[in-house]
C-alpha cells in the first residue's frame, strides 16, 4: 500500500482526513481483495455496536459500513470509479484510467482501515458530503473498534449515496452497477454487502438492508452473457437500455 494514500484521523478536519493524493495504490489494493462469497459472515452484534458508534458520533447520515469486496482485477493505472444518475436511481462504477481523474472532484467512496489510517479502493464522482456535523472523534474511534476485533479485511467505512432505498449490485464487465430494489426485476439477492444507521428516539438502528449483491435468476453472477457479444456502454442511456434488454430493469 503506497503510504501517500493513506488518510488518518490525526489529520484533523474529517474532510482533511479523506482527502485523495496517491490514485495509483487505489487500484492496486482493489485488486488484493476477495469476492464476497470469500468473505466470513458478520456477527449481527458487531453491526450493531458499529451502530452505537456511528449514531454517537453522529456520523449515521453520511457514512456507512460496507462489506469488504472485489469482483475483478481493475487494469494497471486504472481506479475504480462510481457515478450516480437519476430517474431511475442507477449508480455506475467503470474502470476508468487515473490520468483522466481530477480527484479535485471525485472522493474516496469505500475505505479500508491500513496500517496508518484509512485508503480507499473505490472513488465515487462528486464532493464529499458535508461533514461538519460528524463529531471530531468519530474516525479515531471507528479505526479503534475496526483494529481491536480484528476486522480490517471486512468492514470498512462508506460514503453513503444513492438515497435511502434498498439498492442491489450487479456486475458487469469491468464495472458494477446498483439499482433500487423496486426499480429491479429478474435477480435474486444472495448477500448484505452494505449497512446503515438510523436514530430512532436516540436510540441506534440498524436499517434493512441498504445494499445487497445480486445474481440473475438464471443463476450468474453477471448481468451479460460472457457467451455473448458485450453490449457498448458508452453512457449511462446505453447502460439502462441494456439492462433492459436483459431483463434488469423494469420498464416504465
Amino acid at each position: 500500500m503506497a503510504a501517500a494514500c493513506i488518510v488518518s484521523p490525526s489529520h484533523g478536519k474529517l474532510e482533511q482526513a479523506l482527502k485523495l493524493t496517491d490514485l495509483g495504490a487505489v487500484g492496486k489494493l482493489y485488486n488484493t481483495l476477495v469476492d464476497d462469497y470469500d468473505q466470513p459472515p458478520v456477527q449481527g452484534n458487531i453491526i450493531a455496536q458499529l451502530a452505537s458508534i456511528f449514531v454517537r458520533n453522529n456520523a449515521h447520515k453520511v457514512f456507512g459500513i460496507h462489506l469488504i469486496h472485489g469482483h475483478f482485477q481493475v487494469p494497471d493505472e486504472n481506479v475504480l470509479l462510481g457515478s450516480t444518475f437519476n430517474n431511475p436511481s442507477i449508480r455506475w462504477a467503470k474502470t476508468v484510467a487515473i490520468d483522466s481523474v481530477d480527484t479535485s472532484t471525485v472522493h474516496g467512496h469505500v475505505f479500508v482501515v491500513a496500517e496508518n489510517g484509512l485508503l480507499p479502493y473505490e472513488l465515487e464522482d462528486g464532493a464529499l458530503p458535508d461533514l461538519s456535523s460528524v463529531h471530531e472523534g468519530f474516525l479515531s474511534e471507528f479505526i479503534s473498534y475496526i483494529i481491536k476485533h480484528k476486522l480490517q479485511s471486512l468492514l470498512g467505512l462508506q460514503v453513503l449515496g444513492c438515497g435511502e432505498s434498498p439498492m442491489i449490485e450487479l456486475i458487469l464487465d469491468q464495472g458494477t452497477v446498483m439499482l433500487e430494489s423496486s426499480q429491479s426485476h429478474g435477480v435474486q439477492s444472495t448477500r448484505i454487502t452494505g449497512w446503515r444507521f438510523e436514530s430512532v428516539d436516540g436510540r441506534p438502528r440498524v436499517c434493512a438492508a441498504n445494499e445487497t449483491h445480486s445474481k440473475m435468476t438464471s443463476g450468474s453472477h453477471k448481468v451479460f452473457n460472457a457467451g455473448k457479444p458485450l453490449p457498448k456502454l458508452e453512457n449511462v442511456e446505453d447502460l439502462k437500455n441494456a439492462l433492459l434488454d436483459v431483463g434488469v430493469l423494469k420498464t416504465g
